[in-house]
């Protein structure tokens, strides 16, 4: 029943109808300046929030911190949909980014601990490729929607996904909390959970090492989830409905590659998978300058699906080294500690694109996710990560 009902909940809350204009959306209040103030505080709230609702998730459960996500998330996307300010504006990402915060890892984490219940973590991998599928799909679809509501009213698209959220804060009453490892809510506890699920990251060396490598890797590539991607695609000239049907084709093509994830990591292994598609993302970045707009479009397209397989198997990375007991503690921490850097440079990037263009900040940063990807390889095969659990 909770793999149906977490399919379900995806499809509802990945109905970003935003997806393809808030780029044109945030241009309409500011700059790309100010959009970078926007990243910097969506970042500081999702790190001030990241810790302490894993460890929410842990202790009082992954059902009731689902919940309390779309409650944020409805309110949110409400407040962003009728800005009529910069500050409003802000108001609105703040609570959507808590929103997030809290379903960061938790997701995940119950997915797995049902499947562990049942006796079925061994089809983890497949599930989460589903559920990448599902959003994926769902964005796909909904980015169809976006770019015509976006012409009806630029706040539609926002308001459209709030109405999807409303659905999903009902539908989440009916999830089942995993019987694994529940623990009694103390403030005690509470830092207690914190600490130990900041060192199941690090808990020996081949599992510091190789979290570290992770995390280096993750900062790069979040980058391009959170403002590469959609700037260039408005750099490339295409309208509001452009976007839209770009955008679907984008997250259709997702969809697939979601599925890709695990005969990937089965024939390769994990790690590698992780290495492998951070080489094919830095690369997608570095030639976008050298491509036409239709060349260049379908290359950013694909470089979507790569970042999402990256992010399957980066979540599997984590999940093979890591407990049930603090497992949303632990991926939110590796959420938190990726998008450190992003926090203090999201300001300063935006200020490189007004300066330069959006091709040249994507050319730079994936020069630099390339030269530590082919390090990483170096590294693993030194300590000989490649022959871990999780090859």
């Amino acid at each position: 029943m909770n793999i149906k009902l977490v399919y379900i909940l995806t499809i509802l809350n990945y109905s970003r109808f935003w997806a393809p204009i808030w780029v044109l959306f945030y241009l309409l209040h500011t700059d790309y300046s100010g959009i970078g103030v926007l990243e910097s505080i969506m970042i500081i709230t999702s790190v001030l929030a990241e810790i302490p609702t894993g460890a929410i998730a842990d202790m009082l459960g992954k059902k009731y911190t689902l919940t309390v996500s779309y409650l944020f998330g409805f309110i949110g996307y409400i407040f962003m949909g009728t800005a009529d300010s910069f500050s409003f504006l802000a108001l609105g990402v703040v609570m959507a980014t808590i929103s997030s915060a809290f379903s960061s890892g938790t997701v995940e984490a119950l997915v797995y601990d049902t499947l562990l219940t049942e006796k079925r973590e061994q089809t983890y991998q497949k599930v989460l490729s589903n559920i990448s599928s599902f959003k994926m799909a769902s964005l796909a679809v909904s980015s169809i929607f976006g770019g015509i509501l976006y012409k009806m009213n630029p706040g539609y698209p926002f308001l459209g996904l709030a109405l999807m959220i409303f659905v999903a804060i009902f539908l989440s009453l009916f999830l089942k909390e995993p019987p694994i490892d529940s623990e009694v809510f103390t403030w005690s506890n509470y830092i207690k959970q914190n600490i130990y699920g900041f060192r199941e990251l690090f808990k020996s060396r081949r599992v510091l090492i190789k979290n570290m490598l992770l995390i280096l890797l993750t900062m790069f590539v979040v980058i391009n989830g959170h403002v590469l991607i959609d700037s260039q695609l408005v750099e490339q000239g295409w309208n509001s409905s452009q976007l839209g049907l770009i955008v679907f084709g984008m997250y259709f093509v997702s969809s697939i590659f979601g599925q890709m994830a695990l005969p990937i990591s089965r024939r390769i292994g994990v790690w590698k998978s992780v290495l492998l598609f951070a080489v094919f993302i830095s690369v997608s970045m570095v030639i976008i300058p050298y491509t036409s707009v239709i060349l260049g479009t379908v290359v950013i397209v694909l470089r979507n699906g790569l970042i999402e397989l990256f992010g399957n198997n980066a979540s599997a990375t984590i999940n093979s080294e890591t407990i049930s007991k603090y497992r949303a503690t632990t991926l939110s921490t590796y959420s938190m500690l990726a998008n450190i850097p992003y926090v203090f440079g999201a300001y300063y990037i935006g200020k490189y694109i007004d300066a330069t263009s959006v091709h040249t900040v994507t050319f730079s940063i994936g020069s630099g996710l390339l030269l530590l990807a082919v390090l990483a390889i170096l590294f693993s095969r030194k300590h000989k990560l490649f022959f871990s659990n999780n090859k």
